[in-house]
C-alpha cells in the first residue's frame, strides 16, 4: 500500500528548499529530495519536470512576495529617509530569511542558470524595483540622468547585503543602519 503524503507538492517544496540552501543547486538531484521528502522519484516528476524547475518555482515564488512588500513600501506616503530605511530593511530579511537560496540572481555557479531567462528576469525586476526607489527619492537629481549608476547602486546593495549576512550574521541592526547611510550619502 503507498504511503500518503498530505500536501505532496508543499512537502516536495520545502525538502528541496532545505536541501538546497544546506548543498548548493548545484549538489542537489531530484533522488536527493525524493529521499529527504518520502516522495517517489517518479511522483516528483508529476509535479516537476526537473530539478531547474523546482527550484524556479521556489524562486519566483519567494521573490514574488518580496517583490509585493518592496511595491507597497514605494507607494507609502512618508519620507524618503523612512521608504528608504523600510525599502533595505524589507530587503535585507528577505534575503537573510532565504539562507543563501536567491544568491542565483546574483552570482551562480551553476552553468545551467547562468544565462537562464527566468533568473534574469527575476533579477532584472528586483534591480528595477530598487532602480525605482533611488529615482523616486527627493534626492536623486544626480542619478535620474544616468541609469548606469541606479543599476550599478542597486547591484551593489544586494551584494554588499550577502556579504554583510555572510561576515555579519549576528549584526543585523548595524548592516541595516551602516547601508541605509551608505545609500544616503551615495543619493546625495
Amino acid at each position: 500500500m503507498p504511503k500518503i503524503i498530505k500536501d505532496v507538492e508543499k512537502t516536495i517544496r520545502n525538502c528541496a528548499i532545505k536541501l538546497f540552501v544546506e548543498f548548493s543547486y548545484v549538489n542537489v538531484d531530484m533522488k536527493m529530495i525524493s529521499k529527504k521528502s518520502g516522495v517517489a522519484v517518479g511522483t516528483l516528476y508529476n509535479y516537476y519536470k526537473n530539478k531547474k524547475q523546482l527550484y524556479l518555482s521556489i524562486l519566483k515564488e519567494s521573490w514574488g512576495n518580496t517583490f509585493n512588500k518592496l511595491d507597497s513600501i514605494n507607494t507609502l506616503d512618508v519620507s524618503s529617509e523612512e521608504k528608504l530605511r523600510k525599502f533595505i530593511k524589507t530587503l535585507y530579511e528577505d534575503i537573510e530569511s532565504r539562507n543563501g537560496l536567491g544568491k542565483a540572481l546574483i552570482n551562480t555557479s551553476a552553468d545551467e542558470l547562468k544565462n537562464d531567462k527566468e533568473i534574469n528576469d527575476l533579477k532584472n525586476r528586483l534591480i528595477l524595483r530598487i532602480e525605482n526607489l533611488f529615482k523616486c527619492l527627493n534626492k536623486v537629481d544626480t542619478l535620474n540622468t544616468c541609469s548606469k549608476i541606479d543599476t550599478r547602486l542597486a547591484e551593489s546593495l544586494l551584494v554588499s547585503i550577502l556579504m554583510m549576512l555572510e561576515f555579519h550574521p549576528n549584526d543585523k541592526e548595524d548592516n541595516i543602519n551602516f547601508l541605509d547611510k551608505l545609500i544616503n550619502l551615495s543619493i546625495k
